[in-house]
């Protein structure tokens, strides 16, 4: 065995020490779409029914539902993130969504969203405790901030990332970070490097200023919203991802006990 295959195979072991404590598989199938080989081991399973059967239902009512989130005008790409697209989702839970909007209309296409949800009720409310396939929108994002932090939690939400609209669009995700190639090894052919330039990648960077006062605009609406409603939002947060072109509404404390578990 080369020293290229023994670091592929210990980034493979980390995702699969990872996965088991969420808990989830990783499979046979997965890793050779990752990575193309076929290392030996039990660990590699099937997904454990009716897990299965779960998923699959989530993910049908995601797409019959598509609409509610499809703004043309504002979106570049809509998947489906945590446990669903993860594959160890409950029947009780919810339906993460990550999102990807033109440079400065995110908390445009959000105002325009929750209008929308007042009469569909599709989206997940704060502090509702019946949620189950319900939608959450766990990463809404700017194509300017499409760089994420190289750490195992980032790097399996992406790989495990399912597309609803616009499937080509994961290939600018994964270019933006280039640190799935050179940090956990993954394939060119995963990657799907040939289908963009990398000239491409500096053109999501471009702002629109035309529109940064009117996002600024629907952003303090929002803002104040969520105040007068008592949802106490974390201010500096909240601030610095107008700043990056992100809305961050899930606890930091999630992620960070996940990775503390390891």
């Amino acid at each position: 065995m080369n020293k290229p295959d023994e670091k592929i195979l210990n980034v493979i072991n980390q995702l699969y020490t990872f996965r088991s404590a969420i808990p989830a598989n990783l499979t046979m199938e997965k890793v050779k779409k990752v990575w193309g080989i076929t290392p030996k081991g039990e660990q590699f399973k099937e997904g454990i029914e009716p897990r299965k059967n779960i998923i699959k239902k989530k993910m049908k009512i995601s797409e019959e539902s598509i609409d509610i989130f499809l703004f043309p005008l504002f979106i570049k790409f809509i998947g489906v993130s945590g446990s669903v697209a993860s594959e160890f989702a409950k029947k009780g839970d919810d339906i993460d969504l990550f999102i990807v909007t033109k440079n400065d209309t995110v908390w445009i296409y959000r105002l325009l969203l929750y209008i929308k949800n007042l009469f569909s009720k599709k989206i997940r409310a704060k502090g509702n405790q019946e949620v189950e396939n319900k939608f959450c929108i766990n990463f809404l994002v700017e194509e300017r901030a499409l760089e994420f932090e190289d750490d195992i939690f980032n790097f399996n939400e992406l790989l495990y990332l399912k597309p609803l609209y616009n499937e080509k669009y994961l290939s600018v995700i994964y270019l933006n970070n280039s640190w799935l190639k050179d940090k956990y090894f993954v394939s060119k052919n995963f990657l799907d490097r040939e289908s963009i330039k990398v000239g491409d990648i500096k053109n999501l960077q471009k702002r629109n200023f035309f529109l940064i006062p009117i996002n600024f605009f629907a952003f303090l609406m929002q803002f104040v919203y969520m105040f007068i409603r008592n949802h106490k939002p974390d201010v500096k947060r909240l601030f610095e991802g107008f700043k990056k072109g992100r809305v961050e509404f899930y606890p930091k404390s999630f992620k960070e006990k996940k990775l503390k578990n390891l």
